[in-house]
């Protein structure tokens, strides 16, 4: 431990043992794993290779990367879970952390006896717990269930009993791990105000996300592992720059060559389509219309994406991207991930509809891609870039893309 409120990570190496499937080997070999010191070294898996960083007091940083990457042994390492194998960590006295919704609670119990629960592994006395209950279940919203058992709560209600506990104190340290991706818009907008006090305050904060939106938006720097190591420290949009390149590498090297174009919707692999096609998209539609009092605008209704894989991906992140066609403007970027919905584990066909209540684009064409991505954002599925256009009707009006509902006035002094 350290005075200082920054996190200092020296030389760490960080390896678990790493197990044969079950059932398999002799009892020779099923011994010597669970006999210290008899392990050989090729049945250690190094999750940390030598990792050198610090995380600075009064900063956000985002640690990016995909899925066993060590984000989440890093995070558990700062929070003073388990001991680096190799190196030195130097550490803030108060930390307080959210690496697992089901580390700290309990789901025989409420939620009000696991909010008191979370507040004493938190570092406060029993009086102090008690005393801070009413703020943690008013800034967790969940008054109306603080006694109902906690096995019935959803993880977003879990994430805001946990938040709601963190949100009473201002520590050294705060850690996340993915959990700021559980909640609804609304609720991670409340957190990360709440967060943006405490860095204000002094407080060094760390958090592990597959949203590279959120990373760029709300981090100062950001921290790329890439199988244990460091590949890139540095500021947070250089870094999810430098991210996005990869994974764009590894779309076009695991997209399949030699397919014949398909000449109903005018896409060829290697050309406008990308990704290795392990989940596809098999149909887009898009519906417009535009209102009649406002014929310069136009409301993009519906967008209906047919979806398929071949075999089960998890929870993948879909993108749509629209863009003004005679200049390439990007008017539209969103993806599933950044909206805080999550798409469900993709097996066989699934039709996904995005929504649009008013979008207020001036009159003109305009081309649209979309994409379905693995889950931590390395690589593709499948990216058509630039397939699917439509058109705004009206009368031109300006250089804009945004044309707001609006009305002119004048008066005389």
């Amino acid at each position: 431990m350290t005075a200082s409120r920054s996190i200092h990570f020296e030389g760490v190496w960080k390896s678990y043992p790493r197990w044969g499937a079950r059932g398999t080997g002799t009892l020779r070999e099923a011994l010597r794993r669970r006999i210290p010191g008899r392990a050989a070294p090729r049945e250690r898996r190094w999750a940390l290779q030598d990792v050198s960083c610090t995380f600075e007091s009064g900063i956000t940083t985002g640690i990016v990367g995909q899925n066993g990457a060590g984000k989440s042994t890093m995070l558990r390492l700062a929070s003073g879970v388990g001991a680096a194998s190799r190196g030195r960590i130097l550490l803030p006295v108060n930390t307080a952390s959210v690496l697992n919704l089901g580390y700290v609670f309990d789901a025989t119990l409420t939620g009000a006896e696991n909010a008191l629960t979370a507040s004493l592994m938190s570092g406060m006395t029993a009086a102090q717990s008690r005393a801070v209950l009413p703020a943690v279940l008013e800034f967790a919203e969940l008054e109306e269930f603080a006694e109902a058992p906690l096995r019935t709560y959803s993880d977003g209600m879990r994430l805001r009993l946990a938040f709601g506990v963190v949100a009473q104190s201002t520590p050294d340290a705060l850690l996340l791990d993915e959990v700021m991706a559980v909640g609804d818009l609304r609720f991670q907008a409340k957190c990360l105000e709440r967060i943006d006090e405490m860095r204000a305050a002094g407080t060094t904060v760390v958090f592990a996300s597959h949203g590279l939106e959120q990373v760029a938006e709300q981090c100062d720097r950001a921290l790329w592992l890439e199988g244990g190591v460091v590949r890139l420290h540095a500021e947070a949009e250089a870094v999810v720059d430098a991210y996005r390149a990869a994974m764009e590498s590894e779309t076009v090297a695991r997209t399949p060559s030699g397919a014949a174009p398909d000449h109903d919707t005018d896409l060829e692999l290697g050309r406008n389509r990308l990704g290795s096609q392990e989940a596809t998209i098999e149909s887009v539609e898009i519906v417009v219309r535009a209102p009649a009092a406002a014929p310069a605008s136009g409301t993009l209704v519906e967008l209906k994406l047919g979806l398929r894989a071949r075999e089960e991906v998890a929870a993948p992140i879909v993108v749509v991207t629209i863009r003004r066609a005679d200049d390439a403007v990007v008017c539209v970027d969103l993806s599933t991930e950044g909206s805080g919905f999550r798409v469900p584990d993709l097996s066989g066909p699934m039709e996904l509809t995005l929504v649009f209540d008013d979008l207020r684009l001036s009159a003109g064409e305009y081309v649209v891609d979309v994409g379905i991505f693995e889950r931590s954002w390395r690589y593709a599925y499948d990216l058509h870039l630039s397939a699917y256009g439509f058109e705004v009707p009206g009368v031109i009006r300006g250089n804009g893309v945004y044309l707001p509902a609006h009305s002119w006035r004048v008066a005389r002094p």
